[in-house]
C-alpha cells in the first residue's frame, strides 16, 4: 500500500548521525515510563485519622488498618491514630478483636478519617461471670465454658443439669434414670474425690446451693438435685469453671468444678418487656427391654423351664396380661412461664414465674413445680447501689418407692410373667402386696420441697476506682416425705412422715479496686471475707394400725412405731484475695488466694490454703502476626492452682457417743462410743495444671479452644475400715491419691452467612484418663492391689486403675458342643466352675471421650437446631439381666433365652435345659461380664424447628413485639454398640454417687419427647 504525502508535504533530509538517533531513542524509552508514573505519584497521599470506641469514645490502639484487596496493613498507635499512604479513591477496612469490622471509602480528596468501632457481640467481647466478679472473655486467663440463655430456654428437662449435656467440653453429664426429679451424675474434668462429695458446687447469683441427702425411702433421686427448684427460663447464663485458676477462688469446694448460674436482669432506660413462654409435650421411653409375650412364655415354659426346674407342664390361659404395657403410659408435660423486665435510669427489674406439670411415662411418677423470681437493682446515687435477687419454689412429687424394687412399676412390668394375674374376676387387685398396679394405686408416696434462695447486696463507690460491696445470702430448704401403706398391702396399714430442714446463711464483704494506668497498664484487685453457716434438722414419725385407708395422717395410727429428731450445723470462714494485671492488652496475669476454715475438720487441720496463678498472651497483637491476616485472634494461657473439698459428715473428726437401749448398763442409762476421734482429719486437695490455646480465624467465623489439663488429688477423704484393734468399724481419714489427665476441644464455625441464610456448627469433645494412684492397704485383692469396694456388682476403686473399675469373672459363652456355659479363669482358660479368684479388671464405667455436635440453621424466619451427644469408651453394668437371664426364679425372662442350646453345633445364647449349671450357682445369671456391656452411644439429644413471625405481621397487632412457634424433639434416636441389650446406655442408678457409676437395676430409660411451644414478647 502506498502512502501519499499531504499536498504541502516536503521530504525530510537524510539522517546524517545514527549514533545520535540511538541516544535519543534510549532517552525516550526511559522517559515514557516516568511520564506515565508521574500522574500516579501525584495522586499518592498520606491518609491519617483516629479510631475510637463508639461506646466510650476512648482511643483504640492496635486496630488493624488495611486497604481492601491489598495485603498492606498498619496498626493504630497508642492514641488510636494511624497514617497510611493511599492513592486515589480507596476502601479501607478497620478490624480489632472485640469490635465489629468497619469498611470505609475514602475518595481522592479525603486526607483525614474519624473512625468509630462498635463493640462486637461475639464471644470474645462477652462479659462472663467468674468467682466474685466478671471478666471479658478476651482477657480471661481461666478455663471456662459459657452457655447463654438461648441454649437453656424452653428445653424440657427432667433435671436442669441436662442442659449442660453435650454443650461444654470436659463436662460429663449422666442421667441417673428417667425418674422425674432424680439427681444426675455430673463430672467436670473427671472425678476428684472418691467417697467424699463429688458434685460440682452450684452457685446461683453468688449463693452456693446446699446439696445434701434429704430422703430415706427413695432411690434414684435420693440425693437432692440442687437445681430442681430453679426455672431454666430465668437463666441468663451458665458458666462452668473448669481449671484451678477459675475454681480456686471457691477454695474448699472447687475440686469438682464450679457451676455459676446468673439469672436475668432488667435493662436501664428500657421499656417494660413482657414475655410469655408455653410448651406442651408427650413422652415415651427411648427403648424397652425385650421380654417374652404370652405365646412365647407359654411355649418356653413347657419346653424349657420345666426341664430346667423339674416342674410339671402348665395349661396356661389362652390370653395373657401385658404387664410392660400396663405400667407405662404416654407422659405429658405442660409448662407456663411469664416474665416482665425493664427499668429507668435508676432502677432495673426482672420478675418471673413459672408452673410445670409433668407426668412420667411410667405410672406413679409425677412432678408439679411452682417458681417465682424477683431481681431488682437500684441506684440511690452515683456512689450507692443496691439490689435483691430472690427466688421461691414449691414442688409436689409422686415418687416411685425404691425404683429398683421388685414391685416398682418398671421393674414389675418386665419381671411379671404374662400369666401373673393383675386383677381378680371381680375387678379387684390380685395379690396386692406383690402387685405393682396395687402398690401405685393404693399406696401414697409423696415428696415435697419448699425452697427460698436469694441475696441482697449493696455497693458503695468510694472513688471512681475503689468500691466496697456487702452481700447477704440465704438458701432455706425444707423437704418433706410422706408415705401411707394401704391395709390391703400392709395388714393394718402403715404410714410415716419425715421433715428435713437445711437453712443456710452467708455474708460476703469485699473491697474492690480497678484502674487503668496510662494506656498500657490495667489492674484489678479484690479482697474479701466470707462467712457461711447452716443448720440441719430432721424429725421422723411413723406408725401402724389404721382403722381406714381414708385416714392419711400418721397421727391416726394406733401404734406409734418410731419417733426421732436430730440436729446438726456447720460453718465455713474464708479470706479471699485476687489480683489481675494486663499490659497493652497483650499480656495478662492473675493470682488468687483463699484461706478456708471448716468446722468439719479436726483442730490440727481446720484451715486450708488454696491458690492459683495464671498468665495469658494475646499473640495476635504482636507485630510479627500482622502478616497472618487470616488469624483474627490467638491467645495462649497457662495456669496452676490448688482447690479443696470438705464434703464429708458434720462431725467425722469428733469422738462420738450414743445413748439408748443398747448403751444401757446394768439396767441404768449410759453412753457408748460410736466414733473414734481424729484431730488430724483435714482438707482433701487437688492441684491442677492447665495449658490452653484460643484462636479466631477467617474474620472470626472460625473459633477454636483447646486445653490440656492434669489434676492430682491428694489427702483424699475416704470412708474406710479401721483396724479391729481400735474397736471401731469404719471412719473417715485422709488416705489416697488420684490423677485425671485430659484434653478439652471446642470448635465453632459459621459455615454460611448471608442475608437470608446462616449455618453455624460446633463440636466439643473431652478426653479423660483417670487413675487411682494410692489407696490405704486395709483391703487388698488377690493380686495384692489396694482397693475400696464400690458396689456388690463388682465395681471398685483399685490402686493403679480407674476409680470406677469393674472387677468381674469373664463370661465366655455357651460351649457349642456341650451346651454348658463357660467362663474364663484368671489366666484365660475356659471353665464351667469359676470362683471369685477368677475375677479380673474388666473395664471402667468412666468414658474416655464425651462431647456434643451441634448445628443451627437459620433461613429467613425459620430456624433449625440439631444437637447430638456422644459418650464412648466406658462399660455399664445392667444387673437386671441377673433376673431376666435366669428362668429358675419363676419370673419373665429375656427374649434372648429363646435361643437355647438343643444339639451339638448350636451357637446358642442360653445353656442346654439339662445343663448342670442351672442346678448350681454357675449359671449365666451370676454376676459376671455377661451383664457388662459397652456403654458407648450417640444420641440425637434435641431437634428443634422454629418459625419467627414477620415483624410486618406483628406490627398490625400493636401488642406483640416478637413471636416464635416451635416443635422440639428430645432423644429421638440413639445408636449403641452391637450387642447392647439394655433399654438405655445412659445409666447411673445410684444418682450422684460417683463411686458407683454406670450401674442399673431396671433404671428408667430416658424419655423420648415431642414438644410444641410458643414464645411471645409484648
Amino acid at each position: 500500500m502506498q502512502i501519499l504525502p499531504f499536498k504541502d508535504h516536503k521530504p525530510r533530509p537524510a539522517v546524517k548521525d545514527k549514533k545520535s538517533l540511538m541516544k535519543k531513542g534510549v532517552f525516550l524509552c526511559l522517559l515514557l515510563p516516568v511520564i506515565y508514573i508521574l500522574p500516579a505519584i501525584a495522586q499518592i497521599r498520606t491518609l491519617t485519622g483516629k479510631v475510637t470506641s463508639d461506646s466510650s469514645g476512648a482511643p483504640l490502639p492496635g486496630v488493624t488498618v488495611r486497604i481492601k484487596g491489598s495485603t498492606y496493613r498498619i496498626a493504630t498507635g497508642e492514641d488510636g491514630t494511624f497514617s497510611i499512604p493511599v492513592g486515589g479513591a480507596q476502601e479501607l477496612i478497620f478490624s480489632m478483636v472485640g469490635y465489629a469490622n468497619k469498611q470505609l471509602k475514602a475518595d481522592a480528596a479525603t486526607t483525614w478519617l474519624d473512625v468509630r468501632l462498635k463493640p462486637d457481640q461475639s464471644r470474645l467481647s462477652e462479659v462472663v461471670v467468674v468467682g466474685y466478679g466478671q471478666q471479658t472473655q478476651r482477657y480471661t486467663t481461666e478455663a471456662v465454658s459459657v452457655l447463654k440463655s438461648d441454649v437453656v430456654e424452653n428445653v424440657p428437662a427432667i433435671t436442669p443439669q441436662q442442659l449442660l449435656q453435650g454443650q461444654a467440653a470436659g463436662v460429663q453429664m449422666t442421667n441417673s434414670s428417667g425418674l422425674l426429679g432424680a439427681a444426675s451424675l455430673l463430672r467436670i474434668r473427671g472425678a476428684a474425690s472418691i467417697t467424699a462429695g463429688g458434685q460440682p458446687l452450684f452457685v446461683v447469683d453468688g449463693v452456693p446451693l446446699s446439696d445434701g441427702q434429704y430422703s430415706t425411702l427413695y432411690s434414684g433421686g435420693a440425693a437432692l438435685n440442687p437445681l430442681l427448684e430453679l426455672n431454666p427460663d430465668d437463666f441468663e447464663s451458665i458458666t462452668i469453671l473448669k481449671d484451678a485458676a477459675a475454681a480456686a477462688i471457691y477454695g474448699s469446694r472447687g475440686s469438682n468444678g464450679v457451676v455459676l448460674i446468673k439469672t436475668k436482669r432488667g435493662a436501664t432506660n428500657s421499656k417494660t418487656k413482657v414475655q410469655l413462654d408455653y410448651y406442651t409435650g408427650w413422652a415415651k421411653p427411648t427403648n424397652t427391654l425385650k421380654v417374652l409375650n404370652a405365646d412365647e412364655y407359654r411355649n418356653y415354659y413347657n419346653d424349657y423351664i420345666t426341664k430346667v426346674t423339674g416342674r410339671p407342664t402348665v395349661d396356661f390361659p389362652a390370653k395373657g396380661f401385658d404387664w410392660a404395657d400396663a405400667v407405662k403410659r404416654t407422659g405429658k408435660t405442660n409448662n407456663y412461664s411469664l416474665s416482665a423486665s425493664g427499668g429507668n435510669d435508676k432502677t432495673k427489674f426482672y420478675l418471673g414465674g413459672s408452673y410445670l406439670n409433668q407426668e412420667s411415662f411410667v405410672i406413679g411418677n409425677d412432678l408439679k413445680k411452682l417458681t417465682g423470681r424477683l431481681n431488682l437493682e437500684h441506684s440511690m446515687s452515683k456512689r450507692v447501689h443496691f439490689g435483691v435477687n430472690f427466688t421461691t419454689a414449691y414442688t409436689d412429687m409422686d415418687r416411685i418407692l425404691v425404683e429398683g424394687d421388685l414391685v416398682a412399676p418398671f421393674t414389675a412390668g418386665y419381671l411379671n410373667t404374662p400369666f401373673t394375674p393383675a386383677y381378680t374376676d371381680d375387678g379387684q387387685f390380685a395379690d396386692p402386696a406383690n402387685n405393682a398396679l396395687a402398690v401405685v394405686g393404693l399406696n401414697r408416696n409423696k415428696y415435697y420441697t419448699r425452697r427460698n434462695t436469694g441475696n441482697a447486696y449493696a455497693t458503695i463507690n468510694i472513688t471512681d476506682h475503689l468500691w466496697i460491696k456487702s452481700d447477704w445470702g440465704i438458701d432455706q430448704l425444707q423437704t418433706e416425705e410422706r408415705y401411707r401403706r394401704s391395709e390391703k398391702i400392709t395388714p393394718g396399714g402403715a404410714g410415716g412422715r419425715t421433715i428435713w430442714q437445711d437453712n443456710k446463711w452467708l455474708t460476703t464483704n469485699s473491697l474492690n479496686y480497678e484502674k487503668n494506668f496510662t494506656q498500657d497498664h490495667h489492674i484489678e484487685l479484690l479482697a474479701a471475707h466470707s462467712f457461711e453457716t447452716a443448720r440441719y434438722d430432721d424429725i421422723k414419725v411413723s406408725g401402724s394400725g389404721f382403722t381406714s385407708d381414708k385416714l392419711l395422717n400418721v397421727g391416726s395410727a394406733s401404734v406409734p412405731v418410731t419417733t426421732s429428731a436430730t440436729g446438726k450445723e456447720w460453718a465455713l470462714e474464708s479470706y479471699i484475695f485476687r489480683a489481675n494485671y494486663r499490659y497493652k492488652d497483650k499480656y495478662m496475669a492473675e493470682a488468687s488466694f483463699r484461706r478456708d476454715g471448716s468446722s468439719r475438720f479436726g483442730s490440727n487441720k481446720k484451715y486450708g490454703d488454696f491458690w492459683a496463678v495464671s498468665a495469658g498472651w494475646v499473640i495476635s497483637q504482636e507485630q510479627f502476626m500482622r502478616s497472618a491476616d487470616f488469624i483474627n485472634y490467638l491467645k495462649l494461657t497457662a495456669s496452676y492452682g490448688v482447690t479443696g473439698n470438705d464434703r464429708i459428715g458434720y462431725y467425722d473428726y469428733l469422738a462420738l457417743y450414743t445413748a439408748g437401749t443398747d448403751a444401757n448398763y446394768a439396767g441404768q442409762p449410759g453412753l457408748r462410743p460410736t466414733q473414734a476421734s481424729n484431730p488430724n482429719l483435714g482438707w482433701e486437695s487437688t492441684g491442677q495444671l492447665n495449658i490452653g490455646l484460643a484462636a479466631n480465624a477467617l474474620d472470626n467465623r472460625l473459633q477454636l479452644n483447646i486445653d490440656y489439663y492434669r489434676k492430682n488429688s491428694k489427702d483424699v477423704l475416704l470412708y474406710v475400715a479401721f483396724p479391729s484393734t481400735t474397736g471401731f468399724g469404719y471412719g473417715t481419714k485422709n488416705s489416697g491419691k488420684m490423677q485425671n489427665n485430659g484434653v478439652d476441644l471446642q470448635i465453632t464455625g459459621v459455615v454460611v452467612k448471608n442475608k437470608d441464610f446462616e449455618w453455624t456448627t460446633s463440636l466439643n469433645a473431652g478426653y479423660l484418663k483417670n487413675i487411682v494412684t494410692q489407696l490405704p492397704s486395709d483391703t487388698r485383692d488377690e493380686e495384692g492391689r489396694n482397693f475400696i469396694i464400690g458396689s456388690y456388682n463388682g465395681q471398685r476403686a483399685i490402686q493403679g486403675y480407674s476409680l470406677n473399675s469393674f472387677y468381674l469373672i469373664r463370661y465366655k459363652g455357651i460351649n457349642a458342643e456341650t451346651g454348658d456355659p463357660e467362663w474364663y479363669t484368671k489366666d484365660g482358660k475356659a471353665t464351667t466352675a469359676p470362683t471369685s479368684n477368677d475375677q479380673v479388671i474388666a473395664g471402667s464405667a468412666l468414658p474416655k471421650f464425651t462431647g456434643g455436635f451441634n448445628n443451627t440453621f437459620r433461613y429467613k424466619h425459620f430456624d433449625l437446631g440439631i444437637n447430638f451427644y456422644f459418650s464412648t469408651g466406658n462399660k455399664v453394668m445392667l444387673s437386671e439381666f441377673q433376673y431376666l437371664d435366669n428362668p429358675t426364679y419363676g419370673l419373665n425372662v429375656s427374649k434372648d433365652l429363646l435361643n437355647y442350646w438343643k444339639q451339638p453345633g448350636d451357637k446358642a445364647f442360653a445353656p442346654s435345659a439339662t445343663s448342670a449349671s442351672w442346678s448350681s450357682q454357675n449359671n449365666i445369671a451370676q454376676v459376671s461380664t455377661a451383664q457388662l456391656f459397652d456403654g458407648s452411644y450417640l444420641r440425637l439429644k434435641t431437634l428443634t424447628l422454629g418459625y419467627n413471625l414477620p415483624a410486618a405481621l406483628l406490627s398490625n397487632t400493636h401488642v406483640l413485639n416478637s413471636a416464635r412457634v416451635y416443635v422440639l424433639g428430645q432423644n429421638l434416636w440413639t445408636a449403641t454398640k452391637k450387642g447392647f441389650r439394655g433399654a438405655d446406655p445412659e445409666v447411673s442408678g445410684y444418682g450422684s454417687n460417683g463411686q458407683v457409676a454406670g450401674e442399673s437395676f431396671f433404671s428408667l430409660p430416658q424419655p423420648k419427647t415431642i414438644t410444641i411451644g410458643v414464645n411471645l414478647v409484648f
